[in-house]
């Protein structure tokens, strides 16, 4: 478009821009949610149309024009957010994570795919023929994941606890391993999404298959009651890195008329924001891991109520948090 009709086009709309920036500016209190969210939009547009200016190679007057616009308009927006880091924090937990989530559904449910179908095929068929197990993960790791958790039955039965300096440790080793896991399935998405979905259905096979195994297990319920609370976190972070790892792949997969390295700027804020989610909640089943996972003083039916109702308390969240 030549910047002739550029500019008759769009006039009317810099002009009302500039308008409510000079309103703003002249205004002391501060302003309503809906006008900031009408400025929100208007200042988008502006910054849009900045970039096409500048794509275009436009002259230099009207593009230092709308960077002007866009400069005030961003001193303005952000006038009245608030710098705290916790603010930000507090958004993106509340809306922008599950707003996120819901958007990239396809690759979601991609990754849920590629980590409960195969965890399940591997929890029936080793649950049917148990030394299956030690044919996908290694000699004896079944019989090492069953003796682990004698221990955690016996102390049931006695209703002890372990002691608590332990818990400071695992806490520790649960972060790191947690995250270096959802790390690898979201890096893997640089090679065109195969390390990604290597790696996501690769640990559904190894937890599916010790869940399978652990069913004939003397200590298998003091496994599930270890693993069903903070597996609600753990798992579906595990989930949500890997659709980050998913987003970066199809970027390359399919750059969709841009360069693949454009494609990954675009997409990897995407990807980053579902990665940034799935670290949050690692964390949170580190802290349940660490500390309300190996209580055995309590009852373990108590133990799977709260399970279940974490898994529920999840997806709820990721269905409707945001939405208003």
């Amino acid at each position: 478009m030549r910047q002739m009709a550029f500019e008759a086009q769009h006039q009317a709309e810099w002009q009302a821009f500039e308008e409510a920036l000079q309103r703003l500016e002249k205004q002391s209190r501060k302003a309503s949610a809906k006008s900031l969210r009408q400025f929100s939009r208007q200042y988008s547009l502006i910054c849009h149309h900045l970039a096409l200016s500048q794509d275009r190679q436009y002259s230099g007057g009207l593009s230092d024009y709308l960077q002007q616009l866009a400069e005030r308009g961003h001193k303005q927006l952000y006038r009245y957010q608030s710098s705290s880091v916790w603010r930000r924090f507090a958004d993106f937990v509340v809306r922008d994570f599950p707003r996120t989530v819901r958007a990239q559904k396809t690759v979601v449910l991609w990754a849920h795919a590629l980590f409960y179908v195969p965890l399940l095929a591997a929890m029936l068929l080793v649950a049917l023929h148990p030394p299956l197990l030690e044919q996908m993960a290694g000699q004896d790791i079944g019989a090492a994941v069953a003796e682990s958790y004698a221990e955690m039955a016996s102390q049931y039965a006695e209703r002890e606890n372990r002691a608590a300096v332990n818990d400071w440790v695992m806490f520790g080793f649960y972060i790191f391993n947690n995250i270096s896991i959802a790390f690898q399935s979201f890096a893997g998405g640089l090679l065109f999404g195969i390390g990604t979905a290597y790696i996501t259905i690769y640990n559904g096979l190894i937890i599916g298959g010790i869940m399978g195994y652990m069913l004939h297990q003397p200590s298998g319920w003091a496994f599930y009651s270890f693993v069903v609370a903070h597996g609600a976190f753990e798992l579906t972070g595990i989930v949500l890195a890997a659709a980050g790892g998913l987003r970066l792949g199809l970027a390359l997969l399919m750059p969709q008329g841009l360069s693949r390295r454009e494609a990954l700027k675009v997409q990897g804020k995407t990807a980053a924001s579902l990665m940034s989610g799935a670290f949050l909640l690692l964390a949170v089943a580190a802290v349940v891991e660490g500390y309300w996972s190996p209580i055995t003083a309590l009852p373990m039916a108590l133990k799977f109520v709260v399970g279940i109702s974490l898994w529920l308390m999840v997806y709820v969240y990721l269905w409707r948090a945001g939405r208003t």
